[in-house]
């Protein structure tokens, strides 16, 4: 039987937006802490580090403050120097039919100089002793629109690092989600009138930004936000010039009336 590690946590008032429910970087941390958790438990080896490349997540159901969830992760499909990790959250003393929440990422392995490098020997039998699984693969992003973005800029705080040192992750959704925010405001959308709640979030990672480095935000909406509508929100973080993060997320659009 293929491995799978379970761990149970309660929605804290720190993870959840003005609205009581779960943020996506929060769960993005969720993603982070499970797979940490998993990793110490099967006492995993290797001079090396995991970097993560691309993560999918699908928001089933917003997710209340102080909600218990179940969470799962799992391994996926590996290559030598890649492996694809699922996650699933259930709501905790129901049944594991659905998850309110389902994700994947793709890490890769890498040297003590940031290069690729192979995973140490056994490392994809460990969670999938029944065979090697082909990787999920993943539809290229949507091309970015030619019309002109919202722009916004800001710096990697000490907050925003993490144990390699660089921007982490749930970090750079944190920004892409107040990049957002200020081109809402923008046209006069404030949190007292309006409600965005997550549908999807799709993130490509190509390059890491460190401690007290620049970085801008291009945002663009397709369709605008209108209440009780579904919207794409698109988006890339630059420094430099070079990309170093594209992402695509869907929310659904409702009035605080609502």
């Amino acid at each position: 039987m293929n491995r799978q590690f379970y761990h149970t946590h309660t929605v804290r008032y720190d993870e959840c937006d003005n609205y009581g429910y779960l943020t996506p970087a929060a769960f993005l941390r969720y993603m982070q802490e499970i797979a940490s958790l998993d990793a110490e438990d099967i006492q995993l080896g290797g001079e090396g580090y995991w970097i993560v490349k691309r993560t999918v997540i699908s928001f089933a159901t917003p997710i209340k403050i102080h909600t218990k969830l179940d969470l799962k992760t799992f391994g996926m499909g590996f290559t030598r120097i890649t492996a694809q990790r699922g996650y699933a959250a259930y709501l905790a003393g129901e049944p594991h039919d659905t998850p309110v929440v389902s994700a994947r990422t793709l890490w890769v392995y890498v040297d003590k100089r940031g290069r690729p490098t192979r995973m140490p020997e056994g490392t994809a039998e460990i969670w999938l002793p029944d065979g090697p699984q082909p990787q999920q693969p993943e539809a290229p992003l949507s091309p970015f629109p030619e019309s002109e973005p919202h722009r916004s800029e800001a710096t990697v705080r000490f907050s925003d690092t993490d144990l390699m040192q660089h921007m982490n992750n749930a970090a750079y959704v944190e920004a892409l989600d107040n990049a957002a925010w200020e081109a809402y405001a923008q046209a006069g959308i404030t949190p007292d009138k309006a409600m965005p709640r997550i549908r999807s979030y799709d993130i490509e990672y190509a390059e890491s930004i460190r401690f007290g480095e620049q970085f801008a935000i291009q945002s663009w909406f397709d369709p605008w936000p209108t209440a009780g509508e579904e919207f794409s929100r698109l988006q890339r973080i630059t420094r430099n010039g070079t990309v170093a993060v594209r992402a695509h997320s869907r929310w659904l659009w409702h009035t605080q009336e609502l």
